[in-house]
């Protein structure tokens, strides 16, 4: 059952917007609904326009693309190929060490529980929504016939 996915997602974006206070305050619910959202012993599910909100507030569909994978189905973003490489690059490295450390962290009792797979799926979803924008970038490099120009690290110290 997908479900305990969508309320670790919740709860994840509930923490990353601030707590459920500060969500409270930019979606229609209060914090005790918030909180039921989260709970795995609740059977209430975040509604998909508070999950909207609190995605874009977390500036990642963390919400969504459990919804999306409940359903069998991957979220992907509409704009192939506009990101930043260098940027995107360092977010895959990211998401990818976070899929390592969770998949080592569930085989430390040599067992993968239903909760450790679900959640090594949610970041391994993670990685492959990063790799196909990378690779769409790619896509429109190759398509284009002509190169990305990519800005240089900044050598300035802040």
């Amino acid at each position: 059952m997908p479900i305990p996915a969508i309320k670790t997602a919740t709860k994840e974006v509930v923490q990353r917007v601030g707590g459920y206070e500060a969500a409270a305050s930019i979606s229609r619910v209060g914090k005790s609904n918030l909180s039921d959202y989260g709970n795995r012993a609740s059977p209430l599910i975040v509604p998909v326009d508070v999950a909207i909100v609190l995605d874009r507030c977390a500036q990642q569909p963390i919400i969504l693309a459990a919804m999306a994978h409940a359903e069998g189905f991957a979220l992907v973003p509409l704009h192939f190929g506009e990101g930043h490489i260098p940027k995107d690059m360092a977010e895959f490295t990211d998401k990818a060490s976070q899929a390592i450390q969770r998949g080592f962290e569930a085989l430390e009792d040599r067992r993968v529980d239903v909760h450790e797979a679900h959640e090594i799926a949610r970041c391994m979803s993670d990685v492959i929504r990063v790799a196909e924008h990378i690779r769409g970038s790619m896509g429109k490099i190759i398509s284009e016939n002509k190169p990305c120009l990519v800005d240089s690290p900044s050598t300035d110290a802040a």
